[in-house]
C-alpha cells in the first residue's frame, strides 16, 4: 500500500515529530514527503499504523524524519480522519492509558502517545488546483472536467490562471473543450 519513493501530502497539523530546536515549528496541513522506507505495519484500536522513514520536500534541511503515519487516510474520501474516527481513537488511547489515575495526567500521557500523533496523510501524485497554490512543478496536468457554458465564468478563470502557473516547463490541458481555445490570434499593435 505504501512504499519507499511514493509521495504523499500530510492533511493535518502535527507538531509532535520535529525535533524541539528545528527551525520548522510543525509539519504543516498540505506539507509534501517523500517516504525513504516503511518498517513496521500493525493495527491499534481498529486503525491501521505504519513506521516510517520520510524527507519533507520543502525542507530538505529537516533531514530524515522517522515517525507514525496512518494508513486508513490514504484512501477515505474526506480530507482527514473524520470526527468520529477522531473520537473512536482516543477513546482507544484513554484505555490504553487507564492505569493513569489522575485524569490530567493521563491526558497529557495521550497528547505524546506516537498512535495519537500520527500523521495523517494522502498520496501526492495528484493534488488540486487549491492545494497547489503556492507550489510549482516542472509538469502539470490541468484536468477541465464536467464544465457548461454558463460555469465559464470569472471564478473559472481565476482558477485556470492558477493552475496553469502552477507549470515550470510543460503544461498538459485533459480533456479541455475546444471552444475554450481561439482559432486564431489576431495581434493588436
Amino acid at each position: 500500500e505504501l512504499t519507499g519513493g511514493d509521495y504523499i501530502m500530510v492533511v493535518r497539523n502535527n507538531y509532535f515529530w520535529l525535533p524541539d530546536d528545528n527551525e520548522t515549528a510543525f509539519i504543516a496541513n498540505g506539507d509534501m514527503a517523500k517516504i525513504i522506507r516503511v518498517r513496521r505495519e500493525e493495527e491499534r484500536h481498529g486503525f491501521r499504523f505504519a513506521e516510517v522513514t520520510l524527507e519533507l520536500v520543502d525542507f530538505p534541511d529537516v533531514g530524515a524524519i522517522t515517525c507514525k503515519v496512518l494508513l486508513d487516510t490514504l484512501q477515505i474520501e474526506s480530507p482527514n480522519l473524520p470526527y468520529e474516527a477522531n473520537k473512536k481513537l482516543y477513546e482507544g488511547l484513554l484505555l490504553d492509558y487507564e492505569h493513569i489515575t489522575n485524569k490530567k495526567e493521563r491526558l497529557q500521557a495521550i497528547k505524546q502517545d506516537p498512535y495519537y500523533n500520527a500523521l495523517q496523510i494522502k498520496f501526492a501524485y495528484a493534488v488540486t488546483c487549491h492545494k497547489a497554490q503556492g507550489g510549482q512543478w516542472d509538469a502539470v496536468f490541468v484536468d477541465q472536467g464536467f464544465l457548461t457554458e454558463d460555469m465559464v465564468d470569472l471564478d473559472f478563470m481565476r482558477w485556470l490562471y492558477t493552475a496553469v502557473t502552477r507549470a515550470k516547463k510543460e503544461l498538459f490541458l485533459v480533456n479541455f473543450s475546444k471552444d475554450l481555445f481561439a482559432e486564431k490570434i489576431e495581434e493588436e499593435y
